[in-house]
């Protein structure tokens, strides 16, 4: 709610002067103090300037901290200066934000700010001034400027991922030869046989949980447990279930109102893929040649077994004997590839063709052939046509062109409207969120805020707040609302790993899933306390067959917090405000339309007391800590434990 100030800034003329109205008083532009004054505000940013598929415009604006009040000064046509809402602080900002209704087609606006000596300060597209000229305004042309529509059903979600061969084996007649006993100590190599028939069959168990969204990892023809050095992009896997097992989850996934997310990497394939078997057998004359960069031909695989020993240059340092196996006897014998035995130095195994990461199994595509960008636009739509998927979550999608995406973005949401793409993109992912080819990424910013501070303690209270108002403003509320918030995935360790097994840690990371804006991301396993490590520890099986290993007090606060996540309107679709942080814990608010809940999480240390500001006159505790009292607008939380928290609701 946005306090009324005694502050106005006009639009007209007194004397040929632009006034401002402070404390009672006009003043010409003359008398207003104007200095160096930090703003920040890119218009063609949708993580400053945003409009979503209802016709509200978000803006975002940070300023120094000298700044306490920030307006809008919308023209549309007619003059309307209207306050920002400060929804945070840090040392080096404070941070601003408004939502619009669009009225009209068009309309300009500035910005004008009130310094701690209750000074005016215009700010306009050439700057800091103390004049505005019309010259100098934003000028908004709905025609010119594309919306960032993400599907509805993402809102409030909660996404729960899942390494097919580890989650559930239902059918062991799909297994392969050499598959392991399920439960067995995870190898890069071994098989447990986890199927598609077991994702159906532990749909209400996920269902249960709060789960409404799942995100498969590869599911295409392969012979790898992951399933990224796919053959074939338009077949399931036999030992899945193949296509028959696909359709029967996505029918009995929807009919829970849950949705499927499939995964892929168009960047790269195995070799036993059709383009570059042709490649392998007629050189260069071959119609699929321009698809790869090769750089010697006959295309073959450059072997130095005498440097087997280092094989922590290649990523799996103490397997020497695994590598091998995973050259000798698999890699040669199924790629069809010529090997050139080499005594000299150099990588053990070198591709005379372009590789990801140089390794063997996963040939580089060019996709600035036109051939292999039809082939790609076209997977992307066959499983939405065919099999009525209702997302993508596309690997290493940094390493693919731009224009690409947005062609994947055009094909895609022509074959179905609400379908979801988001995207493993590391760093600084504003090019790809801009409304015209993904819909979010995976947030792995929010993965390190939450390691920093509850895994590894790292940063204090106040850190770990301004980091929430970071992640807040780092992408549009669009973009925000549909990222894949994750802790764990089967690229990196275990969030309860890194913690050394805290689980009071991974509970209060685990709230913070269900309580800040985005997409709750689950990694199958987490709920019930699976702790592995590095790859391959960590896409250990679901002990389905040890319930008495499960921690059900973790699972049973997932379940509650994850169940409110989507039952609550602030939760889906609130905007985020920090409210403030004590010692070890922070609270912040989240608001959407007349509703607004509060939320609070504690670290490692008990709170004995903590007054925290409200904006209503009743609260009710909707979930959590039961020792608070309200009075004044104003909520005394004691004897808050270690990593505890809870939820309130705001009356009004």
């Amino acid at each position: 709610m946005v306090e009324t100030h005694n502050v106005e800034f006009a639009d007209d003329d007194i004397d040929g002067q632009k006034i401002v109205f402070f404390d009672g008083k006009y003043h010409k532009i003359e008398d207003v103090h104007i200095g160096n004054y930090d703003f920040r505000f890119n218009f063609n940013d949708k993580k400053h300037f945003s409009i979503n598929s209802e016709n509200i415009v978000n803006i975002k604006i940070h300023t120094e901290p000298s700044i306490n009040e920030v307006w809008l000064l919308l023209e549309n046509p007619k003059f309307n200066p209207i306050e920002m809402k400060k929804i945070g602080v840090t040392d080096r900002f404070n941070y601003w934000e408004i939502d619009i209704s669009l009225e009209s087609e068009s309309f300009k606006f500035s910005f004008a700010g009130v310094n701690e000596k209750n000074s005016g300060i215009y700010f306009g597209t050439s700057g800091i001034a103390n004049f505005i000229s019309p010259s100098e305004k934003w000028v908004f042309n709905k025609n010119d400027f594309s919306i960032h529509e993400i599907p509805d059903w993402v809102f409030g979600g909660v996404m729960y991922q899942i390494f097919p061969d580890r989650f559930c084996n239902s059918k062991e007649e799909l297994n392969k030869e050499g598959t392991v006993p399920w439960g067995s100590i995870p190898k890069r190599l071994e098989h447990q046989g986890g199927d598609l028939y077991g994702v159906i069959e532990k749909l209400e168990y996920l269902k249960d949980l709060g789960v409404n969204i799942l995100y498969l990892n590869p599911i295409f023809l392969s012979t790898s447990i992951h399933r990224y050095d796919t053959w074939d992009h338009k077949k399931v896997d036999p030992t899945l279930g193949g296509e028959d097992a696909l359709r029967e989850l996505v029918q009995k996934a929807h009919e829970k109102n849950m949705k499927i997310i499939l995964d892929c990497s168009l960047n790269h394939f195995h070799p036993q893929n059709f383009a570059f078997q042709d490649v392998i057998k007629n050189g260069e004359s071959s119609e699929f040649a321009d698809w790869f960069t090769v750089y010697d031909y006959p295309v073959r695989l450059k072997y130095r077994p005498h440097l087997l020993s280092k094989t922590h240059k290649v990523g799996w340092d103490g397997e020497e004997d695994q590598y091998k196996a995973y050259l000798e006897d698999i890699t040669f014998k199924e790629t069809n590839l010529e090997v050139e035995i080499m005594k000299d130095d150099g990588p053990i195994i070198e591709p005379t063709f372009k590789a990801w990461w140089g390794v063997p199994d996963m040939v580089k595509v060019d996709m600035t052939s036109v051939g292999a960008r039809n082939w790609a636009l076209d997977v992307g739509r066959y499983w939405i046509e065919e099999f009525d998927i209702d997302g993508w979550r596309m690997d290493v999608a940094k390493e693919i062109d731009l224009p690409f995406w947005a062609e994947f973005r055009n094909v895609t949401k022509s074959a179905k409207k609400d379908v979801l793409l988001f995207a493993e993109i590391f760093g600084d992912t504003s090019l790809w969120l801009q409304g015209d080819k993904f819909d979010s990424p995976m947030n792995y910013s929010f993965r390190e805020l939450m390691n920093d501070y509850f895994a590894h303690t790292d940063i204090t209270a106040k850190e770990f707040a301004e980091g929430l108002v970071g992640l807040y403003t780092m992408y549009s509320f669009e973009a925000l609302s549909a990222c894949q918030n994750l802790l764990s995935s089967h690229d990196v360790r275990r969030f309860l790993n890194r913690s050394e097994n805290n689980i009071g840690a991974l509970k209060s990371a685990m709230f913070m899933q269900a309580t800040f804006p985005g997409v709750a991301g689950i990694y199958y396993g987490d709920e019930v306390g699976l702790n592995g490590g590095d790859e391959p520890s960590n896409r250990e099986a679901f002990p389905w067959h040890d319930e008495s290993s499960w921690n059900n007090d973790l699972r049973m606060w997932v379940k509650e917090l994850m169940n409110l996540k989507s039952e609550l309107i602030p939760l889906i679709k609130g905007k985020f405000e920090l409210i403030g942080y004590s010692d070890s814990a922070v609270a912040f608010r989240r608001y959407f339309e007349s509703e607004s809940v509060i939320c609070l999480i504690n670290r490692d240390s008990l709170l004995k007391e903590w007054k925290i500001k409200t904006e209503s006159n009743e609260i009710e505790l909707i979930w959590g800590h039961e020792e608070v009292k309200h009075m004044n607008k104003e909520i005394i939380i004691k004897n808050l434990p270690p990593y505890s928290g809870a939820i309130f609701r705001e009356i009004s």
